[in-house]
Formats: C-alpha cells, sequence, structure tokens
C-alpha cells in the first residue's frame, strides 16, 4: 500500500515557541519585506577581532548600531548564537517558511559547524524557498562538506569580502561559493569607476543574491 503519510510543518510562531530560536520577519531599509534567522555579532570571536581594523568593512558595521539602539534584538540574536551553535534542530522543530526568499545573517556570522549544519536543514525542510547566506568564514562551511553535509540546491553562499575597496576572490579555494559581495567607499567607487550593482535598492525585487544566475560580484557603497 502507498504511504500517504504527510509532512507537518510547524509555523514560525510554533517554532519561536517550541524551540526559542527566533526569525526576523520586519525588517526595514532595503531589507524591507524581508525574512531573515541570524546570531549575534557581538558574541562571535571572529566578528569581534575584525571590527578593531579600519581596514575591513567590520569597522562600519551595522549590526553592532541596530543592536545597540534595539535591546531586545540583542537579546534574542544572543539566544539564537546560543541555540543554533550547540543543538541541532529536527525535521519537527523546522518550520515551514512562507517567503520567497530569506536570509541568513542579518547580524552576525557562521560561528561553528552545528550552526551551518541548521542552516542546511532549514533549506532542505523548506524547498520551495530560495536562501542565501553571508559570510566571511566559509571554512565552517568546508568542514561541514567534508565531514559528509552537502550544500542545499536552495541555498547561494554569498562570501562577504572581509576587506574595504577590495574584492576577495576565494571562489578556487571554496567552490560552493556562489557570489562575492564586496563594500566600496564612496571616493574608491568615483576614483576607481565602480560599478555599484547593490545599492539603494530592494532585495525584495532586486534578489539577485538569492538567485543562481551569470551576476557573481555584487558591488555596494559604504554606508
Amino acid at each position: 500500500m502507498r504511504n500517504t503519510k504527510r509532512k507537518t510543518f510547524l509555523t514560525i510562531d510554533n517554532a519561536e515557541e517550541l524551540t526559542g530560536v527566533h526569525y526576523t520577519l520586519k525588517h526595514s531599509g532595503k531589507m524591507s519585506g524581508m525574512q531573515s534567522l541570524s546570531t549575534s555579532c557581538l558574541c562571535n570571536k571572529n566578528c569581534l577581532s575584525r571590527v578593531e581594523n579600519s581596514n575591513l568593512v567590520c569597522s562600519h558595521c551595522y549590526a553592532q548600531r541596530q543592536m545597540k539602539m534595539y535591546k531586545n534584538l540583542e537579546k534574542c540574536l544572543k539566544k539564537n548564537t546560543e541555540i543554533l551553535t550547540t543543538k541541532l534542530l529536527t525535521d519537527e522543530e523546522i518550520p515551514l517558511i512562507n517567503a520567497a526568499f530569506f536570509r541568513f545573517e542579518s547580524f552576525g556570522d557562521l560561528n561553528n559547524e552545528v550552526q551551518i549544519v541548521n542552516y542546511f536543514r532549514i533549506c532542505k525542510r523548506n524547498k520551495h524557498v530560495k536562501f542565501a547566506l553571508w559570510t566571511k568564514n566559509p571554512w565552517i562551511i568546508a568542514e561541514a562538506i567534508n565531514n559528509g553535509e552537502s550544500k542545499p540546491r536552495n541555498l547561494q553562499i554569498v562570501y562577504s569580502s572581509p576587506y574595504l575597496n577590495k574584492c576577495d576572490n576565494k571562489l578556487n579555494k571554496y567552490p560552493f561559493i556562489d557570489k562575492i559581495f564586496t563594500v566600496y567607499t564612496k571616493e574608491y567607487i568615483e576614483a576607481n569607476n565602480i560599478e555599484i550593482n547593490c545599492g539603494a535598492k530592494s532585495c525584495l525585487s532586486c534578489h539577485k543574491c538569492y538567485i543562481k544566475s551569470k551576476v557573481v560580484y555584487i558591488n555596494e557603497r559604504c554606508k
């Protein structure tokens, strides 16, 4: 007899109540209308080591500014870090995401292998959604893949260049990277005629970071 048992899914609200993991459903600015799942850059040793270096884009970190303004956001992201880096979510704990596009890490970055495996599981549980992950720590993804994990087909991995005004091309070293995101200052853009293809746009309407295409290099003006 054919097995007609259907998968059961949690809503995001139910999943948050069950697991404590907070999904950000309301963004502003160019992220308006988008949904995301993030951890805290203030709990990430790699983020903290970069923020004092003026040559790095992390010295202009908007996530830190937002968390200082919105203490409840900081509290939620800290809790996300604690959960997502120490516990593997089961299928029953992963919600059905009602969105066309979804972002991992709007405010933080990868901490360890447990975290990226959780993101992989969320993608595979929601095959109808196009996901994108921003990270400056691709070696963590490499560790997971080397240990037998497979990158989901509906996930675009966006390597975020750590340097201002310099595209840090890691495509050859990490072939799972789909796009490279680099931030340039106004002065450098004008002096070197840099094409900005990410700026004061809506991520929801643009979504070039979320889909596989010939556009590999994404350039943004420093805010």
